[in-house]
């Protein structure tokens, strides 16, 4: 009723925007009768403004993405509630779009009709919503009618191929994207108009305005803009319009002929499998493992959120157990957790050069040295703090019963977290020793002859050393090198009995996503339930840019954790990007692409 908003609350994905402007248009209401604004800062008084007209002239006001004007929302229920108390024309109608957000208010929701619209499941269901949206007159209205057919086909199925890859997580997508129904409706509108102006299909402008600008636009990682792409170039390129296109190598997803109606694409999708494949995607089989540790350890992390937590010094029932057992782990790691690294323990060698600056990896050493010894005490301050609030000396503060808590569920306490890292605390307490045992050994031995470069605490800078290194000793200047990769065959870090001419041996990387063929050197297919492969010892080695040779490879970008996502940095890469090397491969660079193919330095295990 005019007294009663309907409130859509979204979900990723889904944008009711559309079929509300659809609504709108069946029930005879013009564009000067139904106005739309999206919330946001500054936007607040021109949507107060405009239900304050349609409340006198009965027309239809909708408010979208209410949660990014959350300072808003209190002025918004005190005009709904003037409403109540006033006279207003029968027609008025309050539509309201928001995300999940604890900030809306509750008076809001009790008093509105509450809709949900959340995306299809799958692609054939993703791919029958697309086309029970479009009209026949839409359907059949372009000047070149098979070619758009084909290719509407091709675009409807990279728009489901590109929100259902975002179950499988970051080999999926590095980030998961949120794109939208609209995203798929410009697309088509433009589609639609190129083919109807250009007397030849522009490929090159289409395939930049759809995978750069629309769907791209939303894309904030260099690498999924890379993957989207490959994905476009499946279902919008000359070979999607020849007969008998098939989008994937099983053939079950092939293009349409271009002479069928509405009614039969609709039951061509019908006859898709119900049940999708990573082969569609462009993804190994092994995704769905993947996919179904992903979704074990989002179930896991929902019930620990809700299990209780006990902290404090009580020794009954299930909070002495869980005391003892935090105290037992807190003792294994005071006895465990290694000394601090000194210099004065340095080889002559480790440090020699830095004063004039040749020595660019002692540099680094150095300054690794203080990060690892700043997280000791932390760990030592934090394991006596602990200690003597379970028994009593001092108050059990908010920050220790955090760190209690995360004992318990076996976590890695933020505090702790000072380099990125997704093992459990056992595991990462292991890791840790071993990482303090490595610089040690580089602090008392010497440069080692190939380096762990899962230790680091910033990998980058071990790279930035290496080129450093190389431009201070030949004079050529460090912006015109770069790296050449080469994968060492039938060797593992422990053969390595001396470092290259030049640059450096590295260890530590796995591969995710593919598999490594150890004698030709070069990339394969996963073996069947293995996820990750063990890489052999890599050298990199600086060369000049003019001198590099390795365009053909794959570039396979390199990550500190599986989870790929980080913070966007200053350099236009995510914080959890290390580097990209270049692999060698029998098969064309953008299978391994569509694959996500990458490089981890550490396991989460």
């Amino acid at each position: 009723s005019a007294f009663d908003p309907i409130t859509f609350v979204l979900s990723p994905g889904a944008d009711p925007m559309s079929y509300i402007i659809r609504l709108a248009k069946e029930k005879s209401i013009d564009e000067e009768q139904f106005a739309y604004i999206s919330l946001g800062q500054g936007q607040g008084s021109k949507a107060e403004a405009l239900m304050r007209r349609a409340q006198e002239t009965g027309g239809w006001v909708c408010l979208q993405n209410c949660h990014l004007s959350a300072s808003w929302l209190p002025k918004l229920e005190q005009v709904l509630e003037d409403a109540s108390r006033t006279t207003i024309h029968e027609g008025y109608r309050l539509w309201l779009t928001s995300m999940p957000t604890e900030d809306f208010p509750v008076s809001i929701l009790q008093q509105s009709i509450k809709v949900t619209n959340e995306p299809p499941k799958g692609l054939r269901a993703n791919m029958k919503r697309t086309f029970l949206d479009i009209e026949e007159s839409q359907f059949e209205g372009c000047s070149k009618p098979k070619v758009f057919k084909k290719l509407l086909f091709g675009l409807a199925f990279f728009h489901a191929v590109c929100q259902e890859r975002r179950k499988y997580g970051a080999i999926g997508w590095n980030i998961p994207y949120e794109w939208m129904n609209s995203d798929l409706e410009v697309s088509i509108s433009q589609l639609r108009m190129h083919l109807d102006e250009q007397p030849q299909v522009p490929w090159e402008t289409l395939q930049y305005i759809i995978g750069e600008v629309n769907y791209g636009g939303r894309i904030t990682d260099d690498k999924d803009i890379r993957v989207a792409s490959e994905i476009l170039h499946i279902a919008i390129s000359p070979e999607a319009i020849s007969e008998g296109y098939a989008y994937s190598a099983s053939g079950k997803y092939h293009a349409p002929t271009g002479q069928e109606k509405i009614a039969n694409i609709l039951q061509k999708i019908e006859s898709l499998p119900g049940q999708d494949m990573p082969e569609v995607f462009g993804l190994h089989e092994n995704a769905n493992i993947t996919y179904q540790l992903k979704e074990s350890k989002a179930l896991m992390d929902s019930i620990l959120k809700m299990s209780p937590s006990a902290a404090g010094g009580s020794d009954s029932g299930e909070q002495g157990k869980a005391t003892k057992h935090v105290l037992g782990i807190v003792k294994e790691f005071q006895q465990g957790l290694p000394q601090k690294l000194i210099h004065k323990d340095a080889h002559e060698s480790t440090f020699e050069g830095i004063e004039n600056g040749t020595n660019t990896l002692g540099i680094l050493l150095s300054q690794e040295i203080v990060k690892f010894n700043s997280l000791l005490d932390i760990i030592q301050t934090s394991l006596k703090d602990l200690q003597d609030a379970i028994h009593g000396v001092q108050v059990m503060s908010s920050e220790l019963e955090t760190l209690f808590s995360c004992f318990i569920i076996d976590r890695v306490p933020e505090k702790w977290s000072l380099y990125p890292s997704l093992k459990p605390l056992g595991a990462w307490f292991v890791d840790l020793r071993e990482r303090v045992r490595f610089m040690r050994r580089w602090l008392r031995h010497g440069a080692p002859m190939c380096f762990w470069i899962s230790c680091f605490f910033f990998p980058q800078g071990f790279m930035t050393s290496l080129l450093q290194r190389y431009a201070r000793r030949t004079k050529i200047p460090i912006d015109s090198l770069r790296f050449r990769t080469d994968a060492l065959q039938n060797v593992n870090h422990q053969e390595v009995k001396e470092p290259p001419s030049q640059g450096a041996y590295i260890y530590g990387l796995s591969l995710q996503g593919a598999g490594w063929d150890m004698k030709k050197s070069e990339l394969k297919e996963s073996e069947r339930n293995v996820l990750f492969v063990d890489m052999p010892p890599i050298w990199l080695d600086p060369v000049k840019k003019s001198e590099w040779n390795q365009s053909t490879c794959y570039e396979c970008p390199i990550y500190k954790t599986t989870l790929r996502a980080g913070t966007l940095t200053t350099t236009g890469h995510s914080s959890n990007y290390v580097m990209s090397m270049y692999l060698n491969s029998q098969a064309k660079p953008d299978h391994w692409v569509r694959r996500g193919v990458a490089l981890v330095c550490m396991s989460d295990t």
